[in-house]
């Protein structure tokens, strides 16, 4: 009895140690897609998974055609009564749901009025509860009352504007509060076809620009508009898909460059995103496939939410731009999505993805975790931050500061939480707690701000004190060389043995000698022998090192807010060699055929010399920016130009004074090294591609051998 007792006890003492530790680890509900945030800079992106958002909580799918069987279809528009509009191409119909996701009724037309649907695309509804429908299979658009009777059929628009050859394919229909009908025609690269509210074509609406390459750029400055005719045309890319809310059109575009998704104003401009990459760069860059945004949706909060058919993306983005959320994939299992047509988004923040591989409805619900992040948002968005005053207060939580501490305490590595704590805590003047979030966030412009903040304040306080340091050693200094000089007037220093010191301080003075006076000190190394192998692998070594500790000793704002962690120190190593090596061999082989007097140890080791300006300056510089902000960085990129302008002066004069060229034939000189540099630029990034694309070949290929087995 007393040996079961102890059991028991050590049982429960085990138990009682163990569990808190279980529910101290945060756990991420396991589902079958991908849940995370986008942390962007200017330099990189990162997705940092994140606990689960959006969870499905129904299916709709109809077992026959009588109750809404769907066929390929294209697009769903939730109505102001609540009912859900489908637009089932399939079976030449829209189908009608009601709220609580039963069936209702469905439109069809009639042969006999002429309202017989066709390949339906798009469905909308307006205030009154008027449904318009783009009828792409008949080419037009036709419109319905509420109950489904035929009101009006709007045919091909027609007007001097539109071109010869227009073909009018109405893919995608908004209306806005004025009547104004916005159309997307299928293939028109000139925009949003604008319409009266009876049809009449008014303007092109926010056209997208023409994005022209490097050496389509280069073609049209070289090459006249004959001589470039018959060469392929570049378009603008054509809108896929709109929504329009609060005045504003939210257009997606067929294309993979910057400005996937447009938020256009009322004259036709993108007024928030204005070319914005929205690609996701963390899923890109271990694929090959591009992104292909095919539709668009906002909440009542100006949420937007936006899903990929390529990879089953959905993102949504707050009213600033910034991103929330991403999840989904591509896939036929539970909550993936095997072809997504069209997302739409409730009253109640339910998410409805119309799946065209499998015809039915996937509808998700926000979890509790979105649910914070949205109010907090909300509250932060609209300055109801208060409480930040006391950090402590936990009776008043209907706050930002509170609700963003709830959602770090569920993810610690939220950018935005992190972001918005510290915007909040720099507002309420606390600017060392708020410069500790920006770290943590990784937000160098916010980090930057709160370091200026410290930086007066440290000032403000201790001026006078570091005025008087300053002065006191430069008065020092001043009294030391001062003794110093009349000390070895009347001792005169004998003559030393050299030593491994003297030895390194004549060595720096020759660098700094060849870098102050480049036309002598080039002209010594190629007539005199001045400088070895061993000198110019010295100099590069010290190059390296320098450059290597100029990256850890750049400031974190200074670095753009990446971490250390992020540096690839082989890059580091490859491009502080690379140049150097690249330069020297391209300027022998020019020189050699130019009949230059300079040998390739002379190029080598004067090339080495080139690098001196970068030792001496990258170090100090990068220390410097441990005191600097971001409003001190136009002075700072000043200097880090004159710098290299500095080794580019000296990589000309060096040419010049070993080779023994005069200042034309030294220019002519320096532009065929520069061009030959940028040929083996081009001819590596060849090699590289076909070298990648090889490997890919070969593991494919390997990929499929195994399956044959």
């Amino acid at each position: 009895m007393k040996k079961n007792f102890f059991k028991f006890v050590c049982i429960a003492l085990v138990t009682a140690c163990v569990l808190p530790l279980f529910a101290a680890v945060p756990s991420y509900a396991s589902t079958p897609y991908s849940n995370y945030f986008m942390s962007t800079t200017d330099d990189y992106s990162l997705n940092l998974p994140t606990p689960e958002s959006y969870r499905v909580s129904k299916v709709i799918d109809f077992p026959d055609t009588a109750s809404g069987k769907l066929l390929n279809p294209e697009d769903i528009f939730i109505g102001p009564d609540g009912r859900i509009y489908i637009a089932d191409t399939g079976n030449n119909r829209i189908v009608i749901l009601k709220s609580d996701l039963t069936f209702d009724f469905e439109i069809t037309g009639f042969d006999e009025d002429g309202s017989k649907l066709k390949n339906p695309t798009c469905v909308f509804v307006d205030d009154d509860g008027t449904i318009l429908v783009a009828d792409y299979g008949n080419k037009r658009l036709v419109e319905f009352t509420k109950f489904g009777n035929f009101r009006f059929a709007y045919p091909t628009p027609s007007s001097d504007i539109l071109s010869q050859d227009f073909n009018y394919q109405p893919q995608r229909v908004v209306k806005d509060e004025k009547g104004y009908i916005y159309v997307c025609s299928v293939g028109d690269s000139n925009g949003i076809l604008l319409l009266s509210s009876d049809g009449e074509f008014r303007n092109y609406y926010g056209t997208n620009k023409v994005a022209l390459t490097f050496w389509e750029m280069v073609a049209r400055l070289l090459w006249s508009r004959e001589s470039r005719k018959g060469t392929v045309v570049t378009l603008p890319y054509t809108f896929n898909n709109i929504f329009i809310y609060d005045g504003y059109v939210y257009a997606t575009t067929t294309g993979y460059s910057s400005a996937q998704m447009r938020k256009i104003n009322p004259a036709g401009s993108d007024v928030l995103y204005a070319g914005k990459d929205f690609s996701d760069m963390g899923l890109l860059r271990n694929s090959s496939d591009l992104q292909n945004f095919i539709d668009v949706t906002v909440d009542k909060d100006l949420n937007t939410y936006v899903i990929d058919s390529t990879y089953g993306r959905i993102y949504e983005y707050d009213e600033w731009g910034r991103n929330l959320f991403a999840f989904g994939t591509i896939g036929t299992g539970y909550g993936q999505f095997s072809i997504p047509k069209s997302i739409e988004i409730d009253d109640e923040g339910r998410l409805y993805v119309l799946n065209g591989g499998n015809n039915t409805i996937y509808v998700f619900e926000q979890t509790d975790f979105a649910k914070l992040v949205h109010k907090a948002n909300k509250n932060y968005s609209r300055g109801k931050y208060e409480s930040a005053d006391n950090p402590e207060d936990t009776t008043e939580q209907d706050n930002a500061f509170y609700q963003w501490t709830e959602v770090k305490r569920e993810d610690n590595f939220y950018v935005l939480a992190l972001q918005s704590i510290g915007q909040i805590l720099w507002r309420k003047e606390r600017y060392a707690e708020a410069l500790d979030y920006f770290y943590k966030a990784e937000d160098a412009n916010w980090a930057s701000n709160a370091f200026e903040e410290l930086r007066a304040d440290f000032l403000g306080q201790y001026f006078s004190i570091i005025a008087t340091v300053i002065v006191a050693l430069l008065v020092g200094i001043l009294v030391f060389r001062s003794i110093r000089k009349r000390y070895r007037m009347k001792h005169p220093k004998g003559e030393t043995k050299p030593n491994f010191f003297t030895k390194a301080v004549a060595f720096v003075k020759e660098m700094g000698h060849v870098s102050i006076h480049p036309i002598d000190g080039f002209e010594d190394i190629r007539y005199e022998n001045k400088g070895t192998y061993a000198d110019a692998f010295i100099i590069m070594a010290i190059y390296i090192v320098t450059s290597c500790l100029s990256k850890v000793a750049t400031s974190f704002i200074y670095r753009g807010g990446r971490s250390l962690d992020f540096i690839n120190w082989g890059s580091v190593l490859l491009w502080c060699i690379l140049p150097w090596v690249v330069l020297c061999v391209v300027n022998y082989g020019v020189t050699t055929i130019l009949y230059g007097e300079g040998r390739f140890r002379d190029v080598v080791i004067g090339g080495a010399y080139c690098h001196v300006p970068l030792i001496f300056l990258q170090l100090p510089l990068a220390i410097v920016t441990q005191v600097l902000t971001l409003q001190e960085k136009p002075l700072y990129d000043i200097v880090v130009y004159i710098s290299y302008g500095w080794v580019v002066l000296l990589v000309f004069m060096c040419m010049k004074g070993v080779h023994g060229f005069n200042p034309l034939k030294a220019v002519l000189v320096f532009i065929l090294t520069a061009a030959g540099v940028a040929a083996v630029a081009v001819l590596f990034m060849i090699v590289r591609g076909l070298t990648e694309q090889l490997i890919d070949f070969i593991v494919q290929f390997a990929k499929e051998l195994s399956y044959l087995v």
